[in-house]
């Protein structure tokens, strides 16, 4: 096919015929990219046009910014690139300079344009068929029962989770065996142990599950209860008191210094807080007249 048959070239020539001279030069630089593997390859047509993503013709531009990119990543010399595209040195070094051109579309008359655009075809062309080999050859190997760097992941991460659970019960077998730790006083508030246990089960290899037995085999519902809590509103709950006994108990495992909040509960308030929750004394019950009859309430 003529080059005059291309519609992205039949404007250009009309304007200027000297477009015919440069895209006809390119007619033998196929033959010196193709290695003669590569028969039918859409570039080795006669009327084939660079397309970006969106189907317009590349510009030069972008096609002399690849080249770059290209030699500068393979270490090449512009010599070696000049002979694989089969292109001048007068040639390719104005196609380079992007100075040389004041309509970077007027760079399309170079030949080395289009030689540089087949090249860069082939290139990527030639690297996605290197990458679909690579996952041919990595799924021959798992079909072989070789093992899959997933499945070394896999068993890592199954190998670091199991030693984690193991080192959370050790730990907390540790705490619950200190002896000599006074916690027959509370001298946390309800928040600061609301704090310290979700930073607790927050540790790889510990759970609620684990954490309700720590503190004896407490219900679930009861620690629920408790991390829901509003100020000391769960002073009550069973989970207060022996949460603060196994803090204290791991306080005095691990050798650390009572906290400077610590130190200030315990000058104000010398007893403790209150395990007990208070009733609410304010609430009023209004009974009907007609309810009670006899000194009885109907």
């Amino acid at each position: 096919m003529s080059f005059l048959n291309n519609p992205a070239f039949a404007l250009s020539y009309a304007i200027n015929p000297s477009y015919s001279s440069a895209y006809a030069a390119t007619a033998s630089v196929s033959s010196s990219i193709d290695d003669g593997d590569d028969d039918g390859m859409p570039w080795d047509d006669d009327d084939w046009v660079p397309r970006n993503k969106s189907g317009r013709q590349t510009s030069p531009n972008i096609i002399r910014g690849e080249l770059q990119r290209y030699i500068e990543s393979n270490s090449l010399t512009k010599s070696k690139v000049m002979k694989e595209m089969g292109v001048t040195a007068p040639s390719f070094y104005k196609f380079m300079d992007h100075t040389s051109y004041k309509d970077q579309w007027k760079a399309t008359k170079n030949q080395t344009y289009w030689a540089a655009a087949r090249f860069l075809a082939k290139v990527k062309y030639e690297k996605e068929q290197e990458k679909k080999a690579s996952k041919g050859k990595k799924r021959k190997a798992v079909a072989d029962g070789e093992e899959s760097i997933g499945n070394t992941v896999s068993k890592i991460s199954k190998k670091t989770k199991k030693q984690d659970k193991a080192d959370a019960i050790a730990l907390i077998a540790k705490i619950n065996a200190v002896e000599g730790a006074n916690t027959s006083v509370v001298y946390d508030s309800c928040p600061e142990l609301v704090k310290k246990i979700k930073d607790f089960v927050a540790q790889p290899g510990v759970t609620k599950a684990d954490f309700c037995s720590a503190l004896g085999d407490i219900n679930s519902n009861s620690l629920r209860t408790f991390l829901m809590g509003k100020k000391q509103d769960q002073c009550g709950n069973v989970t207060y008191r022996r949460a603060y006994a196994f803090f204290e108990k791991k306080r005095v495992l691990e050798g650390q210094a009572k906290s400077a909040r610590r130190l200030k509960n315990e000058s104000e308030r010398p007893r403790g807080f209150s395990l007990e929750k208070e009733r609410d004394f304010r609430k009023v019950y209004v009974v009907a007249a007609s309810s009670y009859r006899g000194g009885w309430f109907m």
